[in-house]
């Protein structure tokens, strides 16, 4: 069962997690509860280390700055040449500098701490590589929110344990999220159950990541839209209505 607190929680940061400037990036984490630990950003990526109200450390990682005019980042979500990693194989572009982000993180944390990860979009699909970088004991929670296909089923397989207890949010017939749209080697999602979220009121339902159909509303992809609809759903269940709805 989702913890939607928790998740409405990691959606507004992985959205807070898109603001460039680090005196308003800590500001928007301020403003959720945590203390700002640092940014991580360059031309190809952005990620920010916060700690909630109760110490516990959370690695938000944005998606795709195309807003921005961040050309590395889209080059990222178009370089879909497979690269072999621990288990399977993701693509280029999702891999791509994450050793470096993650040399970052663990140089930042105190040593063995425990780090929940989340992201949207290319930050939802790296949310998804964190067992390469991080040992199994040291992975909280993993939120991912509509995160394209970029590992194939093998990684998925070879990683279901650290895996397990992600949470996946896909958004109503987002366009993005079902890329790449054609590409054979490309279409495996995380052996989890997915929460497909159907309207602003908190509609949602469970399905397998496969069971999907995609779609071709890129406004559905804006994390904005999202955060308002997971809190819309976490609203809800605070106030005790039937949590899975159609």
């Amino acid at each position: 069962m989702i913890d939607w607190q928790a998740a409405a929680l990691a959606a507004a940061r992985a959205n807070a997690a898109y603001v460039m400037k680090e005196a308003d990036s800590a500001s928007a984490f301020s403003s959720l509860g945590d203390t700002w630990i640092g940014m991580y950003a360059n031309n190809s990526h952005q990620a920010v280390l916060s700690a909630d109200a109760r110490g516990e450390t959370h690695l938000s990682i944005s998606g795709t700055r195309a807003s921005a005019w961040k050309v590395m980042d889209v080059l990222a979500d178009v370089s879909l040449a497979p690269v072999a990693v621990d288990g399977g194989n993701v693509t280029g572009g999702v891999l791509e500098g994450m050793q470096g982000l993650w040399e970052w993180v663990l140089a930042t944390i105190p040593a063995g701490d425990v780090v929940h990860v989340a992201g949207h979009s290319l930050g939802a699909s790296r949310t998804h590589l964190t067992p390469l970088f991080l040992p199994a004991a040291q992975i909280g929670q993993l939120h991912s929110f509509e995160a394209p296909k970029f590992a194939d089923a093998s990684f998925y397989a070879a990683h279901a344990d650290a895996l397990g207890n992600m949470v996946c949010v896909l958004n109503g017939a987002d366009l993005w999220a079902a890329w790449p749209w054609k590409d054979p080697r490309w279409q495996a999602r995380p052996n989890v159950p997915h929460a497909w979220i159907k309207d602003d009121a908190g509609g949602y339902v469970m399905i397998p990541g496969p069971y999907w159909p995609g779609g071709v509303d890129a406004d559905d992809h804006d994390m904005s839209r999202v955060q308002m609809r997971v809190q819309a759903i976490a609203a809800k269940v605070a106030t005790g209505l039937t949590e899975t709805t159609s």
